[in-house]
């Protein structure tokens, strides 16, 4: 098994919860990213390993041991003949996390470190490539030019000629000169076809700038924020009532804990976007998706926020 596998098949999930002491973190996490490195194994003495992690001989001897008993790790020491604080080891970790042993209950799976989904395809794979054969001459890619970056965005929506693309395009090279990017992205973005050309922009960039300022101004934060709360509450309220009557609804213990994760999340309703996602698992919460799922907030892999709602099942 391999580094790669052993994060694709959710080893970092596992590893969170086994439960390790401080010191033991701090091996295995300076393992896994010499394992980033190309290094599986790590060849060393306990008195080398023990000054790059910050631990005294004897916590680091203890950590190693248990690691080692529970399979976590492998580990194989050099010459006998050697003083001990000059003996080498050799020290990996076992990318299987199957081999572990957690001393968990034996319904304990990579899925009890439930954030709704990690991985919501299973016919995705992590392809590990290879260069070719015959091609070893580094290819560089340059990055998209500056002013492109404005001409696009300029360009979204309208028609325009050939014959006015080469104006256009020294426009968006004099406000990226004169102007951060980012700000006039923005302005572009907020205000649309009311900037008829590019080089007004330019021109009256004091004027848009002030407008910009007056109309978002507008927009009542606080208000925003009250009404994200007030959701949020009405979703807890919402999963707090199936809780309550979790026996009489004969819930599986999976949607008991589907229901609990949405009640105490900071973000209940952006984790309502990922348990619908995978609703058809929890056959008795059918009716509590049809009746809420207009208050989820759908979110990217990232956690950024999407503006356009999903589509819903009729």
């Amino acid at each position: 098994m391999t580094f790669n596998s052993f994060v694709r098949d959710s080893g970092l999930k596992i590893l969170a919860m086994a439960r390790l002491s401080q010191c033991e973190y701090s091996i295995v996490f300076y393992l896994l990213n010499c394992a980033v490195s190309g290094m599986n194994q790590l060849v060393t003495t306990k008195k080398e390993l023990a000054s790059l992690i910050g631990y005294d001989e004897d916590t680091l001897d203890n950590a190693i041991s248990s690691l080692a008993e529970r399979n976590i790790i492998h580990i194989k020491f050099g010459d006998a003949h050697h003083p001990a604080d000059r003996r080498s080891l050799r020290i990996g970790i076992h990318y299987d996390p199957t081999c572990w042993r957690l001393n968990f209950a034996e319904d304990i799976s990579s899925h009890d470190a439930v954030v709704f989904p990690f991985r919501r395809d299973t016919n995705l794979q992590l392809i590990e490539t290879e260069p070719p054969v015959n091609d070893t001459k580094p290819k560089i890619k340059h990055p998209t030019p500056t002013y492109r970056r404005i001409l696009d965005a300029y360009r979204e929506g309208r028609d325009i000629s050939d014959s006015e693309l080469e104006k256009i395009k020294r426009d968006a090279q004099i406000l990226v000169d004169t102007h951060p990017v980012d700000q006039v992205l923005l302005m572009l973005r907020h205000f649309g076809d009311r900037i008829p050309t590019l080089s007004l922009l330019a021109s009256s960039w004091q004027h848009f700038q002030t407008v910009f300022e007056e109309e978002t101004d507008k927009v009542d934060l606080m208000e925003a924020r009250h009404k994200h709360l007030e959701l949020d509450h009405r979703l807890r309220d919402a999963v707090e009532i199936l809780l309550k009557q979790k026996s009489s609804l004969d819930l599986t213990d999976e949607e008991i804990t589907v229901l609990e994760i949405l009640y105490k999340h900071r973000h209940p309703r952006r984790q309502l976007f990922w348990a619908y996602q995978t609703r058809s698992r929890y056959s008795n919460l059918r009716s509590f998706f049809e009746e809420n799922s207009y208050l989820m907030l759908p979110i990217t892999s990232t956690g950024a926020i999407v503006k356009k709602k999903p589509m819903m099942d009729n």
